[in-house]
């Protein structure tokens, strides 16, 4: 790659994307300007909707790829699916950073958000799930760092950096636990342990990644599971609005799996869909693996999900003729059944036309899911249904437009999907 920057070309597709991305800065100047119930339909009946169900509670899911293809790459061995980490990665990345963007339009004074981190409030999912948001964002950080030393040529930077982040990553950890337990005791025993841990690892008696160090990875993965049961965690506290078919103790559980399940069918769709703007060929014969384990993962979900509807005697309501009822089946046929079918058959798997459209369902599904938990499936007394207005529908195109200009630009000038790792070598 040459040191000139490669500018994005005019198209047709940019342009659409930036007058979006401008339509949405313009309604967040008018949304801070002149409060919250300027450009929204949110009121204290509906305190969450269009914006928590997309953008975070979505959005989050849709960036579960980079822990899972970390993982898979550098803790479980799966090297050949390494090409895909980068792309994985910087998605995931892109997608915290939206989400926190999202979220602060939608919090009445996001400046005070930095709070959540110094008082510790072990009653509130929410403690929990900012902490966990904070310190993956800055595990992502970290992860992508080396693609930015490799564009500059930074070797002696990314040195540094191989040789510090397990320190780095220990103190969090080790904070984390402080934290979230209260207990010093707990967060000695992490940080020997972490400490051991990392000592073996300079001392040859376990193996180190030449590319990525363990403890980064396993701490991606650590506070991405955490936070995406959390989420879930959250909708706990509304059993009188919540509807019975999406309202279980167990709903921690579901939005853990589907956060796999959509996190794998987004590597699949990115990867998919950056090949065809970017005029290279897709990694069809790796996204066919990797896509060998959504059958397993999107038949189990099925099977929890299914029967924990019999189990908390919701099934009659599924069929009732109402917008609930639709919405469920909507998330599961989409979602489920069909990529199910897909996914099953090997000759769909290994086609790049049905791998495609086989993640576009996994991922549609997801996102009714989440909009399914926080619009369709609550109801609130006495007060008028929710429904979004065309300014926050807006908002978060403008806000998901401005992701996809800065993915552009990273793509094109970073070496995102290239397979070399000069650095490392």
């Amino acid at each position: 790659m040459t040191d000139a920057w490669i500018k994005p070309q005019i198209t047709r597709r940019n342009v659409v994307l930036y007058l979006l991305a401008a339509l949405g800065f313009v309604l967040v100047v008018i949304r801070f300007a002149g409060g919250i119930g300027r450009v929204s339909n949110l009121n204290d009946g509906y305190p969450w909707g269009f914006w928590i169900g997309l953008d975070i509670l979505a959005g989050i899911a849709l960036a579960a790829g980079g822990f899972i293809v970390a993982g898979m790459v550098h803790l479980f061995g799966a090297r050949k699916y390494h090409v895909l980490a980068r792309p994985a990665i910087l998605t995931a990345f892109l997608g915290y950073l939206l989400f926190i963007i999202g979220l602060a339009i939608d919090l009445g004074r996001p400046w005070m958000i930095w709070q959540a981190l110094f008082h510790w409030n072990h009653s509130s999912p929410m403690f929990e799930v900012s902490w966990c948001v904070t310190m993956y964002t800055t595990v992502l950080l970290m992860e992508f760092l080396p693609v930015v030393f490799e564009r500059f040529g930074w070797k002696h930077l990314h040195d540094m950096w191989h040789n510090l982040v397990p320190w780095v990553i220990i103190g969090m950890l080790t904070l984390f636990t402080l934290a979230m337990s209260g207990s010093v005791g707990w967060t000695v025993v992490v940080f020997a342990i972490l400490l051991a841990w990392e000592v073996s690892m300079r001392t040859g008696l376990m193996q180190r990644d030449a590319q990525m160090p363990t403890l980064l990875v396993m701490a991606g993965i650590i506070f991405s599971t955490l936070h995406q049961s959390s989420l879930g965690s959250l909708l706990l506290i509304i059993p009188h609005k919540l509807h019975p078919l999406w309202f279980t103790q167990a709903i921690p559980i579901f939005f853990l799996l589907s956060a796999v399940m959509i996190g794998v069918g987004m590597v699949i769709f990115e990867n998919i869909i950056s090949a065809r703007v970017h005029d290279r060929k897709p990694d069809t014969h790796l996204l066919a693996g990797f896509a060998r384990a959504l059958p397993y993962l999107l038949g189990l979900y099925l099977l929890l999900k299914v029967g924990d509807i019999f189990r908390t005697g919701a099934a009659e309501y599924l069929f009732m003729f109402n917008s609930v009822a639709i919405g469920m089946w909507l998330e599961l046929v989409v979602g489920v059944l069909i990529p199910l079918v897909l996914f099953m058959t090997p000759e769909t798997r290994e086609s790049e036309r049905w791998l495609l459209w086989g993640s576009i369902f996994v991922v549609a599904g997801g996102i009714i899911n989440r909009l399914n938990t926080v619009i369709t499936g609550v109801v609130v007394a006495n007060w008028a249904p929710y429904h979004p207005s065309w300014m926050e529908v807006a908002i978060s195109l403008g806000v998901l437009s401005g992701g996809i200009l800065v993915l552009d630009f990273i793509v094109r000038n970073f070496s995102v999907f290239e397979d070399r790792h000069a650095l490392a070598r």
